[in-house]
């Protein structure tokens, strides 16, 4: 047995360490905590500290208000321990004796989880008024040394923190000294407690006090029968005590056993008119101490794993539960998918002036040697000569913006634009049933939600450098030109040395027919005019025209060709920059608005397929194994 319990032990303990780690995972789903669930609960005050190879027997006297527990418990002990009252609800907080030594071995605070436990000094201290969960302990010496017993707070009192008191007792212990009265064996609260007790399989022994004796002989059993019936509990013991509150001051009670089988749910048992019993009175501590506390304890433990791994109650539940709930996620992750939060049809274009200048400053830097120096030289000296000619230009012209400045003022009109649709689709998703959504963007969608959005994107927005930005987009793609089309890049270079070879006769030539110095308007006369070109596809993207020209003289078929892989590599800067802004944009929103709710509804989706989730389900069914093993053992 002490094998099979260590087996029951380790996997206990996996099971648990999955459970914390999926309840980690859960807390996006809104269910509720492991913490108050029965089997858990279960699980975590009589599983995990009582599956040890040292048994003991935890034995509480439980029952509703003002029927004589303490009188029971005082019986128990054969000691004054709980204070007794003529008035309800005195017993706040249990009271717990100990055998001498056994706090040395066990840890009670393990033992009786869920409470601060104090050392017993009077019979008034379980009656203090006090928020905390207390629990009043001390040393027994007539106590069997595998025997705790316990006083336990009214189960149906008014105050419910006396229930939930009882209640964490309930889950640890394994016999429950049951006490009825005529007036409290059929409440709702008192039902309800014992229904658990019945499915966890607590070994229950029934005392039925203040009896009117010989009178209540008869009408006992029917009071009983109503609540096994109604509870499904089955005592293993049943005693009668009489009425008599000057013997129950006294610990003079005496305990009448009686003989009882509950009736069938479909039969109807009739009052008893047979002569009423003359047994004599018992020691219930002697009867305690007279059961086989190994059998018991192995059918409260076999009860409390039954319970944990049960379809309808225990972790299977919970399970289903977290796929529900995942689905209820699926749903909602569906539906904001389904409606589309964008949809940007007029993002501006970047300037063709700004294009042609980032392909030029790229091709300039690709010039080595002696070519390099030549059209450097002669673009600075285009530059000096015509300053005059710009500067007398700008005194009779209107002075114009940047063109990315310009550029930026048309995108941010399209970002209003834009945000502006956001939030009227994310309204509309918002109103159309789903509770999960609806909630959580109302709250996104709260009264400032749209003017902070704005402004945290206009302070981003206006700290962008668009020209550095396009400027490294042409660098990347113009790069990967050269690097998968080396050929034509070769080609393009003779190209360009030829047009060094040329250019000071032509420059020279120029400026003194009265061009001026070509260096600004037509220095690069076969570079730069195939790069004005292919450059124009900027317009294919804007008006839909094309110009692929470099003059069928002045190229082969052959560069031809490659002009038309260079003008595909061109198309896509509009392309790809504006994919880039729009990117920009949907992570702003994301980040700002929508914040963490995409990943929440994506996690919550996958959580039934999650490692902790089989990992639990598997423990479960490990656990089902070990317990049929177990019964075919037995």
């Amino acid at each position: 047995m002490s094998t099979t319990l260590h087996k029951f032990s380790h996997t206990i303990h996996q099971l648990r360490n999955h459970l914390q780690s999926l309840a980690a995972q859960t807390s996006q789903l809104e269910i509720p905590s492991l913490s108050g669930r029965e089997w858990f609960d279960i699980l975590e005050r009589k599983l995990i500290p009582q599956l040890t190879n040292e048994m003991y027997l935890v034995v509480a006297v439980v029952g509703g208000t003002n029927i004589g527990k303490s009188v029971i418990f005082n019986h128990l002990v054969d000691q004054q321990t709980s204070a007794i009252s003529p008035l309800a609800s005195q017993t706040r907080h249990p009271v717990c004796l100990v055998p001498q030594h056994f706090e040395q071995q066990h840890d009670l605070r393990k033992v009786f989880q869920g409470f601060e436990l104090i050392l017993w000094s009077s019979a008034e201290d379980p009656l203090q008024q006090d928020e905390r969960h207390l629990l009043f302990w001390k040393n027994c010496d007539t106590l069997a040394s595998n025997l705790l017993v316990l006083d336990t707070p009214d189960i149906d009192s008014d105050a419910e923190v006396n229930w939930e008191r009882a209640e964490r007792i309930r889950q640890c212990a394994d016999v429950l000294v049951t006490v009825l009265t005529q007036q409290k064996y059929n409440d709702a609260a008192v039902k309800k407690f014992f229904r658990e007790a019945a499915r966890e399989d607590k070994v229950i022994i029934t005392v039925f006090n203040q009896c009117q004796l010989p009178d209540d002989e008869a009408y006992w059993p029917l009071w009983l029968n109503t609540f096994c019936q109604e509870t499904g509990a089955h005592p293993e013991l049943v005693f009668i005590a009489p009425n008599d509150r000057r013997a129950a001051t006294n610990l003079e009670l005496p305990f009448y056993p009686r003989q009882f089988e509950p009736a069938s749910a479909d039969s109807h048992p009739e009052v008893n008119d047979s002569p009423p019993q003359t047994d004599s009175a018992v020691n219930l501590m002697e009867v305690l101490s007279q059961m086989q506390f190994g059998e018991i304890k192995v059918q409260t433990l076999r009860g409390a794993l039954k319970y944990l791994i049960q379809q309808e109650t225990g972790v299977p539940s919970y399970l289903r539960e977290i796929k529900s709930r995942s689905q209820e996620f699926r749903s909602a992750a569906e539906l904001l998918s389904e409606h589309e939060l964008a949809e940007i049809e007029n993002w501006p274009l970047v300037p063709n002036a700004v294009l042609v200048a980032a392909v030029r400053k790229w091709w300039q830097e690709q010039r080595e040697g002696w070519s390099a120096h030549v059209h450097g030289f002669y673009n600075s000296l285009g530059k000096g000569v015509l300053w005059p000619v710009r500067y007398l230009h700008s005194l009779t012209t209107e002075e114009k913006r940047p063109p990315m400045e310009v550029y930026r003022d048309q995108e941010w009109t399209v970002v209003l634009q834009t945000v502006e649709g956001i939030y009227d689709r994310l309204t509309l998703v918002s109103e159309l049933g789903n509770e999960l959504l609806t909630n959580r963007l109302k709250t996104l969608l709260n009264g400032t939600s749209r003017e902070a959005l704005l402004k945290t994107l206009h302070e981003e927005h206006s700290r962008f450098d668009f020209t550095t930005q396009f400027e490294d987009l042409v660098n990347k793609e113009m790069t990967s030109f050269r690097s998968e089309s080396p050929q034509y890049y070769a080609l393009i270079k003779q190209i360009d040395r030829a047009a060094a070879v040329g250019r000071p006769v032509l420059s020279v030539g120029l400026f003194f027919v009265g061009f001026g110095a070509v260096g600004d308007v037509g220095t690069q006369i076969v570079t730069d005019t195939m790069i004005q070109s292919v450059v124009n596809v900027a317009g294919d993207v804007a008006g839909g025209a094309a110009a692929t020209t470099v003059g069928e003289t002045a190229v082969s078929s052959s560069a031809a060709s490659g002009m038309g892989y260079l003008e595909a590599k061109i198309r896509r800067f509009h392309a790809v920059f504006a994919q880039r802004r729009t990117e920009w944009l949907a992570n702003a929103v994301r980040t700002h608005l929508l914040k963490t709710l995409p990943e929440e509804l994506k996690s919550a989706v996958a959580l039934p397929d999650s490692e902790h989730y089989h990992a639990v389900q598997q423990t479960v069914n490990e656990l089902e194994q070990q317990l049929n093993q177990l019964q075919i053992t037995l």
